[in-house]
């Protein structure tokens, strides 16, 4: 009873995770996960995970197992090294462990939905399951080494880095769904990715804390 459990909890997150990529989290009707994932049993995903905001959540815990482990080991080398203010150490320990999910289809799922939750970016400095620790971690420390810069300002731009990288991550996850023709491979396509960033982060300010 239990693996058969497991099995229907799996199979609608695949298939959220699927229709949620290609439709819109907020767009695709729920009844639609159920039937794809070939359940008759119409309350099957409210069951398993209460709805909506549940199977989401369940869908980025799902890649965060990965994610985070390799997120923690970077910031960890990077506080042994002493180079917690090096701001291009700290883009690439929120940028590769993110990056790394092009290499599977499932991954390339993953980076189009979260390109679609841009509204939860600007909340990073609070503690929430949507912005899971280790990630918090690299972005109290980029805001950390933003030091010359006003502190509103920061905090305005570890979200607009946020929104550079997701988007970034979605169109290229996009363009290799479709098959489409890509100037540069990936690991060239990461390396810009993290020079862009490094360069808007660093980029001397104008603005104030009005």
């Amino acid at each position: 009873m239990a693996r058969t459990a497991n099995d229907t909890r799996d199979k609608l997150i695949l298939h959220g995770q699927r229709l949620f990529a290609e439709q819109g989290v907020f767009r695709v009707p729920l009844r639609l996960v159920v039937d794809e994932a070939g359940q008759k049993n119409a309350s099957a995903l409210h069951y398993h995970f209460g709805g909506r905001e549940g199977l989401l959540q369940a869908i980025i815990e799902r890649h965060n197992e990965t994610i985070e482990p390799e997120r923690a080991e970077i910031l960890a080398n990077i506080h042994a090294d002493g180079r917690t203010g090096d701001i291009a150490e700290l883009v690439r320990a929120v940028v590769l462990p993110f990056a790394r999910k092009l290499d599977t289809g499932e991954g390339r799922e993953f980076l189009r939905i979260v390109a679609q939750l841009s509204d939860l970016f600007d909340s990073w400095q609070l503690q929430s399951p949507q912005t899971p620790g280790q990630a918090q971690a690299a972005f109290v420390m980029l805001a950390a080494a933003l030091g010359d810069v006003p502190l509103r300002v920061r905090h305005e731009r570890i979200t607009m880095f946020l929104m550079l990288v997701s988007n970034a991550l979605a169109l290229r996850a996009r363009q290799i769904e479709l098959g489409r023709t890509l100037h540069v491979s990936n690991d060239a396509f990461i390396v810009n990715l993290v020079d862009m960033s490094v360069g808007a982060l660093q980029s001397p300010s104008s603005a104030t804390d009005d």
